[in-house]
């Protein structure tokens, strides 16, 4: 090597060149992240049957997804839980699976649970299946009701169409919504009137669930009462909630929802699900990298794009970053 060195200088100072070349392109387009990426084994397939007992939802739903899932030979542990409403089901594959051959039992897992949906009775909603596994997201962004006087749902408005632009940017595998609130419908009766007509909340209630069916919709409120209205087809607007026939005489008078109560559209309170950010109401964003990228490049298109959408924030709401996963890795 000595003498190669004497003899062909430009030759050893261009092998030099390309391994240094080599090993710099290697580094610069090395994976960079906080989290290692860990190869997922258990799935839960969740299903909801309003109205259902557990008795039923176990018979008519968890036990067609268990039959199904078993013919795979790859699963190696099923267990489940049903309750009112809703089935989830939880499968563990053989620890001794490789990668490829897990993806390819994952996909045969959900024609699985799409060949048991075929035996579902009337009713029950689409399975959700959930493989995704133990991800810690690349970067969480609240956005905040900076002010009593501006409502979550504004906040909640504003966050959806942020993730949806986050969603467009390269390498990103999911955005979640955390803190979303739920509307609902409430119907507020004045106890009065009602008494004076002769209702009573709970009757009030029972005519409104007749209307339509067996899925809740909301809550109705009078006094003393607060009663969950079940209706099976979705009211589309308040005027058709109004319109609901509470009574009708022999001579043909009716008298309408809208009669004995107010009926208005706002968040279920108390919500089921809150989001803090600051001591201020929120909506938190979720957002997971795909494997391997280079989150300090990749949190570089995330800033970027949060900075050229600041002129579209509404008054009264602030996005914060909240966590950026490149400040560790």
């Amino acid at each position: 090597m000595e003498t190669l060195t004497f003899r062909q200088p430009r030759l050893v100072a261009l092998i030099l060149l390309v391994l240094v070349s080599a090993g710099l392109s290697s580094f610069l387009s090395l994976g960079r992240q906080e989290d290692p990426t860990i190869t997922n084994i258990f799935a839960v397939v969740t299903t909801s049957f309003p109205g259902a007992d557990p008795a039923r939802v176990e018979a008519l739903v968890t036990s067609e997804i268990e039959e199904e899932l078993r013919a795979i030979s790859e699963v190696n542990i099923i267990t489940s839980v049903s309750r009112t409403g809703v089935s989830v089901v939880s499968v563990e594959l053989l620890e001794t699976l490789d990668e490829a051959t897990i993806e390819q039992v994952w996909s045969e897992a959900r024609d699985a649970v799409e060949d048991a949906r075929r035996d579902f009775p009337a009713g029950v909603q689409p399975p959700e299946f959930n493989a995704e596994g133990i991800s810690a997201y690349s970067a969480v962004i609240s956005v905040t009701a900076d002010h009593d006087d501006v409502p979550i749902t504004l906040a909640h408005a504003h966050a959806e169409a942020l993730a949806d632009r986050l969603r467009s940017i390269p390498s990103t595998r999911a955005v979640d919504l955390f803190g979303e609130p739920e509307e609902e419908v409430l119907v507020t009766v004045d106890q009065v009137q009602a008494a004076a007509l002769g209702l009573t909340p709970a009757e009030i209630s029972a005519r409104i669930a007749a209307a339509d069916g067996k899925v809740q919709a909301g809550r109705l409120l009078g006094g003393q009462s607060d009663l969950t209205i079940n209706i099976s087809g979705e009211i589309d607007a308040l005027d058709r909630l109004s319109r609901i026939v509470l009574r009708e005489s022999d001579t043909g008078a009716v008298v309408t929802v809208t009669d004995v109560a107010e009926v208005t559209r706002g968040a279920r309170d108390p919500a089921a699900e809150l989001a803090i950010a600051n001591g201020r109401p929120a909506v938190l964003i979720g957002i997971l990298a795909q494997d391997g990228v280079q989150i300090d490049r990749w949190m570089e298109f995330v800033r970027s794009e949060l900075a050229e959408g600041q002129a579209s924030v509404p008054q009264g709401i602030s996005e914060t970053l909240l966590f950026d996963q490149s400040t560790y890795t």
